[in-house]
């Protein structure tokens, strides 16, 4: 899968980063191994469309000023923290001969037994992988079947994530959980409180009443 993007020079470096966004577009850069940086604006809905569409993990064909397109992957996006909207992007732009890292999403498919009909928790212990590749090899997503996940503590590990042909995962140990069912937590009902008799306190009382009726013999003893 390959999508289409255009792109613009941004020839003039000294107008501001707010300002072309304030035009409608996004400030970007391009680069890539003996490749020099070349920076870029381009259409804010068409980039957004493409990174909705293409993620991380799948090759652009980049025109810039309307010429031959170039393979590119986006390598980051950077937003707006307050309203989330996109403010920057890079562009890899790679040899289709050469290997290349890049992170893929997984998607959970199929229904786990546990979750359904025991009220077991899903816990999504990674959602994506980095993996090496050519680019031809790259895909959109990866997928992870829940369907085997029957009773509380089953998961699914990175050793049984099935690839698409020519990936390689990085960082991750063939052990290591991508999705376990895990019990529910047991609510908590909290007991009232009973009162305390402090013994001491109650023969203190004691001993001060009989004192008092020990003063008031003695008084008609007199």
């Amino acid at each position: 899968m390959t999508l289409k993007l255009k792109a613009n020079l941004r020839k003039d470096l000294g107008k501001k980063a707010s300002q072309v966004r304030s035009e409608g577009k996004v400030p970007a850069v391009v680069y890539g191994h003996k490749v020099d940086n070349v920076n870029l604006e381009i259409n804010y809905v068409d980039f957004e469309k493409a990174l909705k569409a293409a993620g991380e993990s799948t090759l652009i064909d980049l025109s810039i000023d309307g010429a031959e397109p170039v393979k590119t992957i986006i390598s980051e996006v950077q937003f707006e923290p307050v309203k989330g909207k996109i403010i920057h992007a890079d562009f890899h732009q790679i040899n289709m001969k050469e290997e290349i890292h890049a992170t893929i999403p997984l998607k959970v498919i199929g229904e786990s037994k546990a979750v359904k009909e025991e009220g077991a928790v899903m816990i999504h212990n990674i959602s994506e992988i980095e993996v090496k590749c050519l680019p031809t090899d790259l895909v959109h997503e990866i997928e992870v079947d829940i369907s085997g996940l029957n009773n509380f503590d089953d998961s699914v590990l990175v050793k049984d994530l099935k690839l698409p042909k020519g990936l390689e995962i990085l960082h991750h140990e063939p052990e290591e959980a991508v999705i376990i069912v895990a019990r529910p937590k047991a609510e908590v009902i909290e007991e009232p409180v009973a009162p305390v008799e402090v013994e001491g306190e109650v023969g203190a009382e004691t001993a001060e009443v009989g004192t008092e009726e020990k003063v008031e013999e003695e008084k008609k003893a007199e």
